[in-house]
């Protein structure tokens, strides 16, 4: 009888995970079905999808609340689905908010066997939730290094992975290409501006990023900037930021990748974006804004020094970052006109991130998460 996996993923970028390992597991393995949450990577994939996450991606402590009712529908479903079904597997991608809550019930209430792919952030907040995990999941994948030795410590039984960006972080073609089918001009600097993929975050950083690009063309006459819209976003709402500046700037449509490929230096959001930007070792500078209700909650639980993700990883400040009051038009235009006017910096900083990209590649990995699926799905 065909072994049935159901994946749970809350969120864009683990709709994608979930999607590409799909796909590998059934190479492996043809006969495997899946069903769960997800979107359209994992519905493409092969995933029957019995909650849509289109719905259900928020971010933030205020955003979560707005939406509290549509979350608690969401788990409801996920819930009775998994009580119908019975997999042979869960696997809980990311989302501890959503997932571990998941993982109690169908762990206590019904016994089945749980993967838990992409750690929560215990390290930075909540660490007390590693006794939940560890009464509740079979075991844990991680993505970051440091990570295994804190679920060792805890007997908890874990697998370093390698992050799934690494692989997946390539551009479509090759630079000139890029650029021509982009309409990118050729002479110019590029400087790509990722502000975020909600409309909460653009509010907050577009304004602050229209008026800091006005006044780094007026110091650099090579520029030009660009902005990949994501996808979840009216580009009408990036547009109008832009409608009554002089700056030369290009707006298109997703594509973010092969936008980050082709581009000399990126300001971006803090988040899953600063690391593809890590990845692909593009000089940059992070930026985040929150709501001040968001902001003063995060001060007092959040326990870690950076937020940026490679600074993290490297628990030292290898790009620069700007949060929340410092993230204004003076200190951003002077990080980057520092930034455009040093030679040694840039060099220096691509030597870290190609050092950071190195250490989360599959080649340090224990194992891949194929292996673990697999293995799991053996002891069933």
């Amino acid at each position: 009888m065909p072994k049935h996996i159901a994946i749970i993923a809350g969120e864009e970028s683990g709709d994608h995970h979930a999607a590409d390992l799909v796909k590998e597991l059934l190479f492996h393995d043809p006969s495997l079905q899946f069903s769960g949450m997800g979107g359209k990577h994992m519905q493409e994939a092969g995933v029957n999808i019995v909650a849509n996450l289109a719905q259900f991606g928020v971010i933030g402590i205020t955003a979560v609340i707005r939406h509290a009712f549509v979350i608690k529908k969401t788990f409801n479903i996920i819930k009775k689905h998994l009580k119908e079904t019975k997999p042979d597997l869960v696997i809980l991608v990311d989302c501890p908010g959503f997932n571990i809550p998941l993982a109690k019930f169908a762990k206590h209430k019904l016994g089945l066997r749980i993967i838990y792919y992409i750690s929560p952030q215990i390290w930075a907040w909540k660490a007390n939730r590693i006794h939940t995990l560890k009464a509740c999941v079979d075991h844990m994948v991680v993505i970051f290094p440091f990570e295994k030795e804190i679920y060792q410590n805890a007997g908890v039984p874990v697998s370093f992975v390698g992050h799934p960006l690494v692989q997946r972080i390539k551009p479509s073609k090759d630079i000139e290409e890029i650029r021509k089918c982009l309409n990118l001009p050729k002479s110019k600097k590029l400087i790509a501006l990722l502000p975020g993929s909600r409309r909460s975050e653009i509010e907050k950083h577009l304004p602050v990023l229209v008026k800091t690009a006005e006044n780094l063309a007026l110091i650099h006459h090579d520029l030009h900037f660009v902005i990949p819209i994501a996808q979840t976003l009216d580009p009408k709402l990036i547009k109008d930021f832009f409608k009554n500046s002089p700056i030369k700037i290009s707006f298109i449509n997703g594509q973010a990748i092969d936008v980050l490929a082709c581009s000399h230096y990126v300001v971006v959001a803090s988040g899953t974006a600063s690391l593809e930007c890590a990845l692909m070792e593009k000089p940059m500078c992070i930026i985040y804004k929150g709501s001040f209700l968001s902001y003063l909650i995060a001060a007092k639980v959040i326990k870690v020094k950076y937020l940026g993700l490679c600074n993290l990883l490297q628990n030292k400040m290898i790009v620069p970052e700007l949060l929340q009051y410092d993230c204004n038009t003076i200190e951003l235009t002077k990080t980057l006109n520092d930034l455009l006017s040093d030679n040694l910096l840039q060099k220096k900083l691509t030597t870290r991130l190609a050092a950071l990209k190195q250490s989360l590649s599959s080649e340090q990995a224990d194992c891949s998460m194929v292996d673990v699926v697999r293995q799991e799905l053996c002891k069933v």
